[in-house]
């Protein structure tokens, strides 16, 4: 399904509550915007629970759904354009809402506080962030003293129960190499089942270690000392982006390897007006771009035509850096200045 045009402002995702109890936990919602100190964004939450609340109200199904609300915003903030999208969850999703912890508040009917129904709300930046992680956030998998978890932000799953955590370097390595897809690690995907693979920076320990363990770990297991799922993940996207750098420093490498040899470089680093050409004529094949340059990261997810890194935060000590933050690779070695 097409996404909503503009800003996504408030996602909303309701398990099993009636239209009517649905409706009324909009409202409060609504009447909580009341607190929000800037008139404009006042105005522009109390527009959007109140077109929120009316389609809820409306449905004819106890809904298991997302309502998804977007804005276009003039000059001045203020909404000239906006849509309300109903999306219903499909068999699989259903299952997860069972079987998957979500991280987030549970707002109950305010008549039946004991009920297994619920709804979440995300709104402002949390909106995106929450609809990205749900749909396609890269799963990280971390081990505590109680069991090995796949999770992303917003949602994790328990794998495998555990008494304690493991002691010594070969008890990790033993536990690393048990763990495979679907042997034990699960897919917590809202689209397809893709259970995650081990890979070099995707596994770590999470909570309290014997302080001789954590400088014996390989550089492939990683160690946060809190057990939060927030944090977990927050220490996750680290190691991710410095794994990202590490790899477009590669790039580079190779690079200035095929420049070296006299060869037509089979990557490309630095230049915006390059990857444009690159990008247009469909030969650029993996691009590492930092978070900076968000105009072509977007354009780039929104068409899907290629593999694409996004690389954040502080990069100025290492060699992406020295290259404009920008670094891809083409499918075959190709003179961009003749296109």
């Amino acid at each position: 399904m097409a996404e909503s045009p503009g800003e996504l402002l408030v996602l909303l995702l309701s398990n099993g509550m009636s239209s009517v109890e649905f409706g009324a936990a909009i409202d409060g919602l609504k009447t909580s915007s009341k607190s929000i100190s800037s008139h404009k964004r006042r105005d522009l939450f109390w527009d959007a629970y109140t077109k929120l609340g009316s389609k809820a109200s409306a449905m004819e199904t106890t809904p298991v759904c997302f309502l998804k609300y977007s804005v276009v915003l003039d000059a001045d903030g203020k909404s000239k354009d906006d849509s309300v999208e109903v999306i219903e969850l499909t068999k699989r999703q259903r299952g997860l809402l069972g079987s998957v912890d979500l991280m987030g508040y549970r707002i109950k009917p305010a008549e039946d506080p004991k009920s297994k129904a619920w709804m979440m709300a995300f709104s402002e930046e949390d909106a995106q962030v929450a609809w990205d992680d749900l749909m396609g956030g890269e799963p990280c998998i971390y081990i505590t003293s109680d069991g090995i978890y796949v999770a992303t932000r917003y949602k994790r799953v328990l794998c495998k129960a555990m008494s304690a955590m493991p002691k010594s370097v070969k008890d990790v390595q033993e536990i690393v190499e048990g763990l495979a897809p679907d042997k034990p690690l699960r897919s917590i995907s809202f689209l397809g089942n893709e259970p995650p693979s081990v890979n070099d920076y995707n596994i770590f320990l999470a909570g309290p270690i014997d302080k001789s363990l954590g400088p014996a770990l390989p550089p492939t297991v990683g160690h946060v000392n809190s057990t939060s799922a927030s944090e977990a993940y927050e220490y996750f996207l680290k190691r991710r982006n410095d794994n990202l750098i590490g790899e477009a420093g590669k790039l580079i490498a190779q690079m200035l390897a095929d420049v070296g040899k006299g060869l037509t470089p089979l990557v490309v680093a630095g230049s915006t007006k390059d990857a444009s050409k690159a990008y247009k004529n469909a030969v650029m094949k993996k691009a590492y771009v930092h978070e900076s340059m968000d105009k072509f990261i977007a354009k780039a997810r929104a068409d899907g035509q290629i593999e694409l890194w996004g690389i954040n935060g502080d990069v100025e000590n290492t060699d992406f850096r020295k290259e404009w933050k920008l670094v891809f690779e083409l499918f075959y070695r190709a003179d961009l200045s003749q296109m």
